[in-house]
């Protein structure tokens, strides 16, 4: 950059930003015909996925805000259940069934998980 060019962004960068003022001289970079082929054909690809997913994305919004809604009013509405001592234990109470259906549920899972994993470690030595 030649020195006036440097003043001037230097000192009317905002008018130069505006249109103002001349723009300093910028380098030209030469692109071979391939590399521009390939990223434009990408870039292309890219928009063109996206133009089609958009109105997908836009329904999986649309169907999830409920349900987003939901959860974050049962978490304040559970939050504000906890502060109250007695309201906890009532709650805990109805919530155990639930609680213990889960580990009934998930455990074996979880330990064939375990005992596959330990089983692989002992074949493989290690």
């Amino acid at each position: 950059m030649r020195t006036y060019t440097k003043h001037m962004t230097a000192e009317y960068g905002m008018m130069v930003g505006l249109g103002l003022a001349p723009r300093p001289a910028t380098r030209v970079y030469k692109v071979t015909a391939a590399a521009k082929d390939k990223t434009t054909l990408a870039k292309r690809a890219k928009n063109i996925a996206l133009f089609f997913a958009a109105p997908f994305i836009g329904l999986a919004y649309l169907i999830a805000f409920p349900f987003v809604g939901l959860a974050v009013l049962a978490w304040i509405a559970g939050k504000a259940l906890m502060a109250n001592k007695a309201a906890r234990h009532v709650a805990l109470g109805i919530a155990a069934p639930f609680i213990a259906l889960a580990f009934v549920t998930v455990g074996p899972i979880v330990g064939l998980g375990a005992l596959a994993w330990m089983g692989t470690k002992a074949f493989l030595g290690r």
